[in-house]
């Protein structure tokens, strides 16, 4: 009986199919669009049989075909209609009004006819992106990538961060082939943070749920004054098997001149600074040399300044260039530390003297203007030497005292021996053998100052991460105290796959999901309990920030994420 209903059933849908009248429905979407945009063409049918569609020249086909079947009740006449459909992406090269179609669907002898379609085109708007302009042309895209700038004006010295931002309306699995943004003439620029791993995040943009990540984040000084092009980055985004070729817009900032009233004093340093001095002796005789140091502090373009100028009173000489020292990194507020001079002068006065202040002047360009910084004045106490004044000329003798006694020195003493007399003597292996001493010495000199060098710049970038994540806790704790918990609850997860990425470094471009994350965890010997702690606090934030979970004061998950990060990443 169940055999003899089955095949009644399977009589009637064969009898529905041949019943229903031929249709080929033609849709394009959408019917307005720019030069460049994304275009879907599907074609619906209750027809199954060969394909062909008329397209409009200067249509350039996309690499996305998808081909289906679905059924849906007609209710005017309760029966089951099956519809087959094919969409095809691509997009028009020109701008103008095209019209897309007929369809047709050929089966057998017969060829059914579908409508057509007109879609106006026009001109491609470009449009400037400084990280809050998305437009709807891109929201319509499966993926597309915008670079975004800190300002979209500085002033000449003032850095800039850039970095490629790549939205995608999928979850993408790996990035290839990535060519960055170029600036025209810049060569000073720096990278912010681990460049080789990358973190996404999933956000909503009128209405539009979008997967996002942020790539090649850098500080730059450029040079140079008036419009500035970036141009554009390009990358091949996969999802799984599936490539998609990614091309940024473009986008420009200005650069505008320094005021030309420069003070005198001017470092050329552009952002905020300050300034401190220190003597390196406190007691001193006439004649004696110090150390006098000055210390500039700030952020901003500090690499790039000049050493300030001492301006030294009379009774004051200055002794050869200093020695700097640096002690900075970049970040995204430019370079931020401090450098060092320690300069030597000699007192060829006694007495009280007073040593002026050191002066400089740099540009703060939130004021828009010159400041000028000053140090105090120190008072010195000079004992009088009276040896000093028998063997130095001072700066009040005569050229003709001075002459005289350099006419003096180049007398021989009557012990002086001649040149024949100093062969095999102690004075002639000492003039021998110095040299080569010097030139060994130099050797050692020179090979430590190079291992120094690596050492420093090693220890300068560990620095900069880790300034970076600190900043980022910091600025979590400060929207907890002011209520805004959600906000601080994404810092947190932020901060914490900041610090994964300093911790897990890694040749290749990575993005990173929770089982890939365990493993290398794992072999960095990160106890399994302790990475359980890592996913339930990012899955307490995840929670909050789609609004699933508690609202709750974070300044708790702050802490344990702090926490976290000190005792299982350190090194």
């Amino acid at each position: 009986m169940k055999l003899v209903a089955l095949h009644i059933t399977l009589l009637l849908s064969a009898l529905t199919c041949l019943c229903q009248k031929p249709m080929v429905l033609l849709d394009v979407s959408p019917k307005d669009g720019e030069v460049g945009e994304i275009l879907t063409i599907t074609i619906k049918s209750n027809v199954q049989g060969e394909l062909n569609v008329e397209m409009p020249s200067g249509f350039v086909h996309g690499y996305n075909v998808l081909n289906g079947m679905e059924q849906e009740m007609d209710y005017n006449t309760g029966k089951l209609v099956t519809y087959y459909y094919m969409s095809q992406t691509g997009a028009m090269n020109k701008e103008g009004s095209f019209s897309f179609g007929p369809a047709y669907i050929k089966k057998g002898n017969k060829v059914y006819r579908s409508n057509k379609v007109t879609v106006n085109i026009k001109k491609e708007q470009q449009e400037n992106h400084t990280g809050t302009n998305i437009s709807a042309k891109q929201l319509r895209q499966p993926a597309f990538g915008v670079i975004e700038t800190s300002k979209s004006s500085i002033y000449e010295g003032e850095p800039l961060i850039v970095n490629a931002k790549i939205y995608s309306r999928f979850r993408p699995t790996e990035l290839e082939n990535y060519e960055s943004y170029s600036l025209n003439g810049v060569v000073d620029k720096h990278d912010i943070g681990n460049a080789q791993r990358i973190f996404y995040e999933e956000i909503k943009i009128k209405g539009i749920t979008l997967n996002t990540f942020t790539h090649d984040k850098k500080v730059v000084f450029p040079t140079g004054t008036g419009k500035t092009d970036i141009e554009p980055f390009k990358l091949i985004l996969r999802r799984n098997f599936e490539s998609i070729p990614l091309t940024s817009a473009e986008t420009t900032f200005e650069i505008k001149p320094l005021p030309g009233n420069a003070p005198k004093d001017f470092t050329g340093g552009v952002g905020t600074y300050s300034i401190s001095r220190k003597l390196g002796q406190a007691n001193l005789k006439q004649g004696d040399v110090f150390t006098l140091v000055v210390e500039v502090t700030g952020i901003g373009n500090l690499h790039n300044i000049h050493e300030p100028k001492l301006n030294l009173p009379k009774g004051f000489i200055l002794y050869g260039d200093p020695i700097v020292k640096e002690d900075f990194v970049f970040g995204a507020r430019g370079a931020e530390g401090k450098i060092t001079y320690e300069f030597n002068v000699q007192v060829t006065k006694f007495g009280e003297l007073n040593l002026t202040g050191t002066s400089m002047s740099y540009f703060d360009p939130t004021k828009e203007r010159y400041v000028t910084i000053r140090t105090g004045d120190d008072k010195i106490e000079v004992e009088k030497n009276d040896k000093f004044n028998l063997t130095v000329s001072s700066e009040n003798e005569s050229d003709e005292n001075q002459a005289k006694e350099e006419i003096i020195s180049l007398r021989p003493n009557e012990n002086t021996k001649t040149p024949q007399s100093m062969y095999g003597t102690k004075a002639f292996w000492i003039a021998f053998g110095s040299p080569l001493c010097l030139a060994f010495l130099f050797g050692i000199w020179f090979k430590q100052k190079k291992e120094k060098q690596v050492i420093e710049g090693a220890v300068k970038k560990a620095k900069s991460s880790q300034k970076e994540i600190e900043a980022i806790f910091d600025q979590a704790s400060i929207s907890a105290k002011s209520g805004d918990h959600s906000n601080s609850y994404r810092l947190v997860e932020k901060g914490l796959q900041q610090a994964i990425s300093v911790f897990l470094q890694s040749e290749h471009l990575v993005l990173t999901n929770r089982n890939e994350l365990t493993q290398q965890l794992s072999s960095r010997n990160i106890a399994s309990e302790n990475i359980n702690v890592l996913f339930q606090l990012l899955d307490r934030c995840e929670y909050v920030r789609f609004g699933f979970g508690e609202t709750a004061d974070s300044s708790t998950t702050i802490d344990q994420a702090k926490n976290w990060v000190s005792q299982n990443l350190r090194g």
